[in-house]
């Protein structure tokens, strides 16, 4: 792999990250591997499929303008994202490739859905008409994907036939062109096989309804990550990738119906900005919770909650340093935190990398530790860590 790194927006490049390429703390992103990823989920997925790239939520913190472009350099015809101003970020980048806004957007917001051509999910007939008339009133047609409710419970339209009236109606409104449909899968990712099923079922069901009052679609797509990996006969005309774009699968998923190899995109680092041996009895940060029991060599980091790195790894959550784990002592600070690096043989001292996950160690097991998701971890890491690529 070629490790030069290039930071966004500068013509910097090293040969490998070090506490000199930071100010801080900082995430590496990995585009070969985001590369790979894409590649290997393109093998495992129907040949009649599309692949919609999932960057919402800037692309599960990895950076959305940069993860997009190398997504549609691989290959993907579609992105979607959560909201507009995720979307209006892309196309403000220079990307014109299809867009969908997959929630909710406020319909004081659909003149810039039409003026960017974006296509926007719907799943009520009242804000499908302001769509409409705001795409008439610009004199162009907005590709819109109609949402349907099979078993999430969270947005759409319920997939039992009683909304099929409305659903005609807005197909057939000036301006909007009825381009794809979707649901998603609740538990896709569990062993409930059953459940899954009953939605793809309910699914196509209301699609045959649907066909018998005049109306198809383009694009019709349900399968999530758990769904592209494990329910192939459910791939349809197009799947949604999403955490497995990024190296992490979807936690507690059983095993995929094909083998695929994920390979992490994101690293995250920091470096020790102080050091320090203090005598037993020492107390270490806010609130004194940590008293030293014995002379001990105390690491400031750069790196705090206000980073993302919770406070709930106070207090024995390890890091890596010198390629050894050293504990966190003390409560987390809002832009530092306090290591015990007693027992690392090695030498370590001011400007020695710090690593919080990465090659050397899996987010989830972060994620484990504070008992929720690896979407989640990488989702909070802060705007004012600086995302460096590697390609």
């Amino acid at each position: 792999m070629n490790t030069d790194i290039i930071t966004d927006g500068d013509d910097e490049q090293v040969k490998t990250i070090t506490s000199d390429v930071f100010d801080r703390s900082c995430v590496e992103i990995d585009l070969d591997a985001l590369s790979h990823n894409y590649n290997e989920i393109r093998r495992i997925t129907s040949p009649d499929a599309e692949i919609m790239a999932v960057v919402k939520a800037d692309a599960y913190g990895h950076g959305a303008v940069r993860c997009a472009r190398t997504l549609i350099k691989c290959g993907a015809s579609y992105l979607c994202v959560a909201t507009i101003g995720e979307a209006i970020e892309l196309r403000e980048a220079g990307i014109k490739t299809p867009i969908l806004i997959l929630g909710y957007t406020d319909p004081l917001h659909f003149k810039d859905v039409v003026k960017y051509d974006i296509d926007q999910a719907v799943y009520d007939l009242e804000a499908a008409k302001i769509l409409s008339r705001e795409a008439v009133a610009q004199n162009k047609t907005v590709r819109i994907h109609i949402k349907l409710d099979t078993g999430m419970g969270r947005l759409g339209f319920i997939s039992d036939g009683s909304s099929t009236e409305d659903i005609v109606r807005i197909c057939k409104l000036p301006g909007l062109d009825h381009y794809g449909v979707f649901s998603h899968f609740a538990v896709a990712d569990t062993e409930d096989d059953e459940y899954t099923m009953q939605q793809f079922v309910s699914f196509m069901s209301e699609l045959d309804q649907l066909a018998k009052c005049g109306i198809t679609f383009e694009k019709r797509h349900i399968c999530n990550s758990a769904g592209i990996m494990r329910f192939p006969g459910m791939h349809l005309d197009m799947v949604r990738a999403g955490i497995i774009l990024y190296g992490l699968m979807p936690p507690g998923c059983p095993a995929p119906k094909q083998d695929i190899e994920l390979v992490p995109v994101m690293s995250w680092y920091a470096k020790v900005i102080h050091a320090k041996t203090v005598p037993e009895g020492t107390s270490v940060s806010y609130g004194r919770h940590f008293k030293a029991k014995r002379p001990t060599k105390v690491l400031t980091v750069s790196i705090g909650y206000a980073d993302g790195l919770s406070r709930r790894y106070s207090d024995g959550f390890e890091l890596i340093v010198a390629g050894q784990r050293a504990p966190i002592i003390g409560n987390v600070c809002m832009d530092m935190c306090m290591l015990d690096a007693t027992d690392i043989k090695d030498y370590v001292g001011v400007r020695s990398l710090v690593t919080v996950f990465g090659k050397q160690r899996s987010v989830d097991e972060l994620a484990e530790y504070l008992g929720t998701i690896n979407y989640e971890i990488t989702c909070i890491i802060g705007k004012r860590v600086p995302r460096i690529y590697s390609e």
